[in-house]
C-alpha cells in the first residue's frame, strides 16, 4: 500500500502562503537544501543525482561521440518508466535528511492555470531567488551551484561548466564553454538583470508554450479548430494515446501516425516542449512585446537539464501524467504495460552506459543504474504499479480528464492533412532545436501552423544515435476549419508551406544549409485508405 502522496507544488505553496500548513514547504526547502550540501562522493548528493541524467559523461561516452554518456532514456521505450526510477531515488535521498523523512516530490502542475488569463505558471517559490528559513536565504528550488567543474572532453565541445557555476533558466543563457561563449553570456545576461522581470519574462514564455499561439480565428459558426499545436493540447492528447509503445515515446508516435493515419501524441512531446521553455526557446505570444534571443537555460539541453532543481518537479507532473494515462486505460498493475515487439523505439540505438547499440527493449530491460530491494536493478514491470513502490498521487488538474468522453475529439474539425517536414540533418544541429512549420495563405498572410521541439545534445557530430536519425521529422496536422482559413477564398494548393529550424546557438540562431539536398523537406502523409 502506498504511504507517501506526492501533492502538487502549487498546493504546497499555497499552503505556505495562507500559513495553513507551512511545514511542507519549508520542509521541502530544506531537505533540498540538505542534499545540495552533500558531499559529491554522497550517493545522496545533488550532484551525484542530477549527474545520472548527463554530465558528467562516465563510460564510452566520457570521450566517444558515437555514445551517449548520460544514462537517460530518451525516444524509446523506457523514457517514462526510467524517468520514474529516476524520481524514486531523489525522493528518497529527500527523505534522508535529518528532519525530513515525511518530505515527498511535489509535482509542477503545468496546466493547473491553463486558460484562467494568469501569468502564475510557476509557484513563487520557483522564481524567487532568495527563501528565508533557518538563518540562510538560498533558494535551492531557483538554482543550484556545481560544486566542481564538469569537463565535456568531447572533440570540439563548448559545453564544459566551472565550478561555482549557477544553473539558469529563460531569459538567460549559461553556454559558457568557449571565450566566445563566455562573452556572449555576460554581455546577454548583464541585460537581464532584475530576478522580478526575469520570473515574468519566464512565465510568459512557458504560458506560451503551454497556451500556443498560432492565429487562426476562424468564423465561430465553424466547427472549433483541433488544437494540435499548444503542449496543453498534447498533454490532454496523449492520454488518449492507443497503447503503452506509442504513449511512452516520439520515436513510436511518429511511425503510428505514419502507419495509421491518423494523429497521436506521446507524454515525451508536451515533455520536450516544457524543457526548450524553460531552457531559452523563445515563443511569441500575446504577453511579450518583443523576442527574446540568446537565452540558453540548463533545462534546454540533455547534457545539464538534471542540474535545475525544477527538472525534478517538471518530472514529477510527467510522472503523474503517466499514472493517469494508466489508469485511464486500466494499465496499473505490473505487467500490464504493453510493448509493440520490433517497433520503432524498441531498440536501443546509441550506446550508453551499460547498453550497446541494437539492445532490445522491453518490460525486463534494467534501468540502470536505479536498484531496488537487494540492490537488484529496477526493470519496468518494478515501476508499472507506483502503490507497491510505496506512493501515490493528490488530485491533480489531470484528474478529470481521464474521465470518459472527457477530451471529445469527435466535436472537432477533422483532419484533413498531416504536412510532413523531414531531411533535417541533426548532425549539423548542436544542441536542442525546434522545427517552425509556417503556412503562408494567398493573400500573404503568414502563420505558424506546427512547432515541434527537439531535445537533443550539444555535441552531435559523432552521435550514432544523431546519425542513425539524419532525417529528424516533425508531422503537422491541419484540420478542416484551420485549412479553410489557410485557403481563404482560394484552394488548399494555393497555401503554401516552409520551415524554419530554430537552433539554441547564440551564434547560429537558424539552421540554413547551404546545399540543396540538406535542405528541410515539405510533403504530405498520405491519408487515403
Amino acid at each position: 500500500m502506498s504511504s507517501r502522496i506526492r501533492i502538487s507544488l502549487q498546493k504546497v505553496q499555497s499552503l505556505y502562503d495562507t500559513g495553513e500548513d507551512r511545514s511542507k514547504l519549508v520542509n521541502l526547502i530544506r531537505a533540498f537544501r540538505g542534499i545540495q550540501d552533500l558531499h559529491t562522493t554522497d550517493e545522496r548528493s545533488f550532484w551525484c543525482l542530477a549527474g545520472y541524467h548527463g554530465e558528467p559523461f562516465r563510460g564510452k561516452g566520457a570521450t566517444d561521440p558515437t555514445w551517449w554518456g548520460g544514462y537517460c532514456n530518451h525516444a524509446n521505450v523506457l523514457f517514462p518508466t526510467w524517468h520514474r526510477a529516476y524520481l524514486l531515488r531523489f525522493e528518497n535521498a529527500l527523505r534522508s535528511i535529518p528532519g525530513c523523512e515525511d518530505v515527498t516530490l511535489p509535482f509542477w502542475d503545468e496546466l493547473v492555470n491553463h486558460g484562467s488569463g494568469t501569468l502564475d505558471y510557476l509557484p513563487t517559490v520557483l522564481t524567487s531567488p532568495t527563501f528565508d528559513l533557518d538563518g540562510r536565504t538560498d533558494n535551492p528550488l531557483y538554482s543550484y551551484k556545481l560544486q566542481q567543474a564538469i569537463v565535456d572532453n568531447l572533440p570540439g565541445s563548448r559545453y564544459t561548466k566551472p565550478e561555482n557555476y549557477r544553473t539558469v533558466r529563460f531569459p538567460l543563457s549559461g553556454l559558457v564553454g568557449t571565450e566566445a561563449d563566455i562573452a556572449f553570456t555576460e554581455y546577454h545576461n548583464s541585460t537581464f538583470a532584475d530576478p522580478v522581470q526575469n520570473a515574468a519574462y519566464l512565465n510568459g514564455n512557458v504560458g506560451n508554450w503551454l497556451d500556443g499561439t498560432v492565429n487562426i480565428v476562424p468564423d465561430p459558426a465553424k466547427t472549433p479548430t483541433a488544437d494540435t499545436y499548444s503542449v496543453y493540447s498534447r498533454f490532454m492528447r496523449c492520454l488518449s494515446a492507443p497503447n503503452y509503445t506509442v504513449f511512452s515515446n516520439t520515436t513510436s508516435q511518429k511511425q503510428w501516425t505514419k502507419e495509421n493515419k491518423e494523429v497521436v501524441f506521446s507524454l515525451e512531446s508536451p515533455h520536450n516542449g516544457i524543457h526548450l521553455a524553460l531552457g531559452g526557446f523563445y515563443q511569441v505570444g500575446q504577453y511579450n512585446a518583443n523576442p527574446i534571443f540568446g537565452a540558453n537555460g540548463d533545462m534546454g539541453a540533455n547534457e545539464m537539464a538534471g542540474f535545475d532543481p525544477i527538472f525534478f518537479l517538471h518530472h514529477a507532473f510527467i510522472d503523474y501524467v503517466f499514472w493517469m494515462w494508466q489508469k485511464k486505460n486500466n494499465q496499473i498493475t505490473t505487467g500490464s504495460l504493453t510493448i509493440i515487439p520490433g517497433y520503432p523505439g524498441t531498440v536501443q540505438e546509441e550506446g550508453m552506459p551499460n547498453i550497446v547499440p541494437g539492445t532490445v527493449l522491453t518490460d525486463t530491460t534494467p534501468l540502470y543504474p536505479f536498484t531496488g530491494p537487494g540492490r537488484v536493478l529496477y526493470t519496468s514491470r518494478d515501476m508499472t504499479d507506483i502503490r507497491t513502490l510505496g506512493y501515490s498521487y493528490g488530485v491533480g488538474s489531470l484528474d478529470s480528464a481521464i474521465l470518459p468522453d472527457f477530451f471529445a475529439y469527435k466535436d472537432l474539425s477533422p483532419i484533413t492533412m498531416i504536412k510532413r517536414v523531414h531531411n533535417i540533418n541533426r548532425s549539423k544541429i548542436a544542441g536542442s532545436f525546434v522545427i517552425r512549420t509556417y503556412a503562408t495563405t494567398p493573400s500573404g498572410k503568414t502563420v505558424e501552423v506546427g512547432r515541434d521541439a527537439i531535445l537533443g545534445r550539444w555535441n552531435t557530430k559523432g552521435c550514432k544515435n544523431c546519425q542513425n536519425f539524419l532525417d529528424e521529422e516533425s508531422l503537422v496536422p491541419i484540420d478542416q476549419t484551420t485549412l479553410e482559413f489557410l485557403q481563404e477564398d482560394g484552394k488548399r494548393e494555393d497555401v503554401k508551406f516552409s520551415v524554419a529550424v530554430e537552433t539554441g546557438d547564440p551564434f547560429q540562431r537558424f539552421y540554413e544549409p547551404i546545399v540543396d539536398d540538406e535542405k528541410p523537406i515539405i510533403d504530405d502523409v498520405d491519408l487515403s485508405t
